[in-house]
């Protein structure tokens, strides 16, 4: 196992920075996830880790080594692709062995390393088939076996369930996760799936345009986002425009347009009495409640409903506070009672509120 590290690590492609000026820490034995949309630059973070595209400025240190000129062999490192990158005429077991004897393991260990690499990946009885005698998620576990198989430093896997269906991606995200626990490998993840990347990962980098915009743990970016990117990106958040009343542990912020006020417990840095912020509380995170509820929740708010949906066993609810459209993901028994209940007024319970500072930039949901 081994830490990995960047420093000021950028690379262009013609006059665009896919990876720029970028410095991470990700820690020994940790299971972190790059996060982000599409051409955000976190597939050319990660082949510059593993060696594969060379950067134009910065260092990249894996056990506190400066491999950032160091070729891809020489680092010690398992990587896995987006698709099962199995040789078609090999075996499972040839597949796995292949990778111990290119590193120079002793033929007399093999079979053994293979066997365990064979169990740990749950494919025992399996040895003798080839690529098309397998699903698209055993291939998958194939290729992890083997990329673990020679007690690489760390594991680099680049959207390692993209290519297979919703039933098979959500088994072997959980089994990446177990995978994990049992070696202990320095796993480097990346996805644009936030389902992935918040249900295995204990750390998470959120990228876009280049740049890591926040990082910490799933429950951190999922409560308490710390810019307008990570609050749109990540969930399904509202923003309620408000003014800041009072600052500081309980943070007392006044809604736009309204006499509400709603109370959050973190304060951003920059945040103070008269600073202008977005109010943001996720769809799951409010819970419709009767009048004789209100005393269990510090912060309620009234809403109109403008409409109801069905979406498998979730209520949709597009509703108004004051002048802001909000979106309620409505669960437990009482959402089927909203059907067909437009016009009417509800109260709203808020779990967790963040606060974000607002500037000219406006999210997709309010513009």
């Amino acid at each position: 196992m081994a830490d990995i590290r960047t420093e000021q690590l950028v690379k262009r492609f013609d006059t665009v920075a896919a990876v720029d000026c970028v410095s991470i820490v990700i820690p020994e034995g940790s299971l972190t996830a790059i996060l982000g949309p599409s051409g955000c630059g976190k597939t050319t973070l990660l082949r510059c880790i593993a060696g594969l595209i060379e950067p134009d400025a910065g260092r990249i240190l894996i056990g506190g080594r400066d491999v950032t000129h160091v070729p891809p062999f020489k680092r010690n490192l398992g990587f896995v692709f987006q698709r099962p990158a199995m040789f078609p005429h090999m075996s499972v077991y040839q597949n796995v062995a292949w990778a111990l004897e290119l590193r120079g393991w002793p033929k007399k260990g093999i079979k053994a390393r293979v066997e365990e690499m064979l169990h740990l990946v749950r494919l025992e009885g399996l040895e003798g088939r080839t690529f098309r005698q397998l699903s698209g998620g055993q291939a998958q576990r194939v290729v992890i076996a083997r990329a673990l198989a020679p007690q690489p430093d760390v594991l680099l896997l680049d959207e390692p369930l993209s290519q297979l269906d919703a039933k098979l991606r959500d088994e072997l995200k959980l089994e990446i996760a177990e995978i994990h626990r049992r070696t202990g490998c320095t796993t480097l993840l990346v996805t644009h799936d936030q389902g992935e990347a918040l249900t295995i990962a204990d750390n998470v980098l959120l990228m876009h345009q280049g740049k890591i915009m926040q990082e910490g743990s799933p429950l951190d970016l999922y409560r308490f986002p710390s810019n307008l990117f990570s609050a749109e990106f990540i969930g399904t958040n509202n923003f309620m425009p408000g003014v800041v009343k009072q600052a500081g542990a309980r943070t007392v912020v006044q809604l736009d347009g309204t006499p509400l006020t709603v109370v959050a417990q973190r304060c951003p840095e920059g945040v103070s009495e008269g600073s202008a912020v977005w109010v943001c509380v996720r769809a799951d995170d409010i819970d419709i409640i009767e009048e004789g509820d209100r005393a269990r929740y510090e912060n309620v708010v009234t809403a109109t409903v403008e409409r109801a949906l069905l979406t498998g066993g979730t209520v949709i609810v597009q509703a108004t506070v004051g002048d802001c459209k909000v979106r309620i993901h409505a669960g437990g028994s009482r959402r089927f009672g909203l059907l067909g209940s437009e016009g009417a007024a509800i109260y709203c319970g808020l779990g967790n509120v963040s606060l974000i500072a607002r500037n000219a930039e406006a999210p997709q949901a309010n513009s």
